[in-house]
């Protein structure tokens, strides 16, 4: 029977509401058909799907010659990463001496330096603003800065990039290439027969059934369809931006938090962050002992902006009891500046390349997993969603995660003179697929505002009736959740 809600989301966002309202009801446990359930996992599991020769040969043209120049001294690295306090203002020739040096960090640091095109466009860039400092006598730090940034951010699409002063920087999602995901609320569909594909998404239903919505992920609204006929009915339509999880500061300094939800059975693992101390990343990282033990369970990635891979690692590797690799193409431009940063030292001739490439590790679980992501999902947050979606039985909820993985292992450097901040890493590094990702991210299985997300999945696992009978299926248990 085909459904069309409109309208009645909002009775079960109340779920949070303030302190003392009632909670809502849910429907009679058990409803769906759990087939249709099963159907759509099927339809999402990972396959294998192993790197082409093309795109291998593609990869390589990013990279410079496996040796090259030693640009740097150790004495000279470690000096550059001391921050500065920014003057109001420096002298041409002062302005002129940290543009150069800040193309030949980028030059030799910067691991998307050829990826973004190399000699042949940052060279013509640098000597344009160069040009532009002959005519002045001195230069406002602020001015430097927007120099720079309007010659650089038209060709770097990185959002570990970050060139800034006290006053001035950009947010990631500030940048022109940064998208975001935009829905029309309360619209849903069974029969997405005649309706553009691109804006068709599959979502949670305010019943917890897996129905269709309209989504897309793009910079701006301003183009997008204002009508839309669905199941014989034309629909105006308006477009909502779906705002990602802000972390409150005391949720800043935690690592993880656990938590249950509907009656205190469906467990919920928010890992807020991967940096953090030691003591609670390795903490964090145990956890996923612990969860092999849960049929059912919740992973709230939502506003995790990343720190360190390794603990990502290891709580899969705890989870399912193998190391898992991304399908990755990955690379390290080996310098003095890189070494500083991860210890070790640099061949006096010159720095390297390391690279690798992986076709992914898939891995099995008995285990159904809902996985939170959002717009500030990022960094290492995406690639823990990445190595999640390797293993069957996972599904991604939420909207399109930052895009911000690309260009890792990033370290600042201050130039001597203004103290502008360069952020620059040094992998070039592809996930999936050599399509470009940064500022679009992963994209969900289910569509879901981040607000409503976690709510969601609750009404999902109730309406197919997800829980084990032997633990939830007992007379004494309300139709409420918390």
């Amino acid at each position: 029977m085909k459904r069309l809600f409109l309208g009645l989301l909002g009775f079960f966002l109340l779920a949070f509401a303030a302190c003392g309202s009632k909670e809502p009801e849910l429907p009679p446990y058990g409803q769906g058909n759990k087939e249709e359930f099963e159907q759509f996992l099927t339809e999402i599991m990972p396959q294998e799907d192993p790197w082409t020769e093309e795109e291998l040969q593609t990869y390589e043209s990013y990279l410079q010659p496996k040796g090259f120049e030693h640009v740097f001294s150790e004495e000279e690295i470690k000096e550059l990463f001391k921050s500065k306090k920014n003057p109001k203002s420096v002298t041409s020739q002062q302005a002129a001496e940290d543009v150069t040096l800040a193309f030949e960090l980028l030059s030799y640091v910067y691991g998307g330096y050829h990826y973004f095109g190399g000699d042949e466009v940052f060279f013509p860039i640098r000597d344009s603003i160069l040009a532009k400092l002959t005519s002045m006598k001195e230069i406002q730090t602020n001015d430097l800065w927007e120099l720079l940034w309007e010659g650089l951010s038209p060709v770097i699409a990185d959002n570990h990039f970050e060139l800034s002063t006290d006053q001035r920087g950009i947010y990631a999602h500030e940048r022109d290439y940064s998208q975001s995901t935009y829905f029309v609320r309360d619209l849903y569909f069974d029969d997405p027969t005649g309706v553009d594909p691109q804006y068709v998404k599959r979502t949670i239903g305010p019943e917890g059934a897996l129905t269709y919505c309209l989504a897309t992920v793009c910079k701006s609204p301003e183009n997008l369809p204002t009508t839309m006929t669905i199941e014989g009915v034309e629909h105006p339509l308006s477009w909502h931006l779906a705002q990602p999880t802000v972390l409150s500061s005391s949720k800043e300094k935690k690592v993880f938090s656990e938590t249950t939800m509907a009656d205190g059975r469906l467990p919920v693992l928010q890992n807020y962050s991967f940096g953090g101390s030691d003591k609670k990343m390795n903490e964090f990282a145990a956890t996923g002992t612990s969860y092999k033990e849960e049929p059912l369970f919740v992973l709230d990635l939502r506003g995790n902006l990343g720190g360190n891979d390794g603990y990502a690692h290891t709580w899969i590797k705890n989870f399912c009891g193998k190391d898992v690799i991304e399908k990755e193409l990955w690379s390290a431009k080996i310098t003095t500046s890189y070494t500083v940063a991860n210890g070790g030292f640099v061949n006096a001739n010159g720095g390297v390349w390391r690279t690798s490439e992986s076709d992914g590790t898939l891995w099995e679980t008995d285990n159904l997993i809902f996985v939170l992501i959002d717009n500030n999902t990022a960094s290492s947050g995406e690639s823990f969603t990445n190595m999640l979606t390797l293993g069957k039985r996972v599904i991604l909820v939420g909207t399109n995660t930052m895009g911000c993985l690309n260009f890792g292992n990033a370290n600042k450097l201050y130039l001597p003179n203004s103290g502008i901040m360069l952020r620059l890493g040094a992998n070039c590094s592809f996930y999936q697929s050599l399509d470009k990702t940064e500022g679009i991210g992963y994209s969900p299985d289910l569509w879901v505002e981040p607000s409503d997300s976690l709510d969601a999945v609750v009404r999902l696992c109730h309406y197919y009736g997800l829980y084990e009978e032997s633990v939830y299926l007992d007379e004494n248990i309300s139709n409420t959740y918390r």
